[in-house]
């Protein structure tokens, strides 16, 4: 035989019954949390883009720096090559007759080197 269950009906079974019942809380303001939500994400984005922009312009400066830097690092170095050499008097003496002829000796003939039909550069 089959038994029958037979339920009472008290106030502690219907209690029982209202609390299995309750509705699950509503999530009244679960769309404004996700729209702020969304906005806070959004600002801290746009934020970390425009710190990669500005360290990519950083970046394209350091070169151009680098770059000035090598080329007056060179002409610094043959700059001092020319001071070193104008030290020498021998050498002076030599720059002094090719500046003019006078600065040439009386016995020396000085040629000048920048016309065309030579070589040189034209004027």
């Amino acid at each position: 035989m089959a038994k029958q269950i037979i339920q009472l009906d008290n106030e502690y079974i219907q209690k029982k019954k209202q609390k299995a019942v309750v509705p699950a809380p509503k999530r009244k303001h679960l769309g404004f949390i996700l729209v702020i939500a969304i906005l806070l994400f959004s600002l801290a984005s746009m934020s970390l883009i425009k710190s990669y922009e500005n360290l990519q312009k950083q970046v394209a400066l350091e070169q151009t720096a680098k770059k000035q830097y090598q080329s007056l690092s060179a002409e610094v170095n043959t700059k001092k090559q020319e001071i070193t050499k104008l030290q020498n008097p021998l050498y002076l003496q030599k720059f002094a007759r090719s500046q003019g002829q006078e600065f040439s000796q009386s016995d020396e003939k000085v040629f000048d080197t920048n016309n065309p039909l030579i070589g040189g550069a034209k004027p």
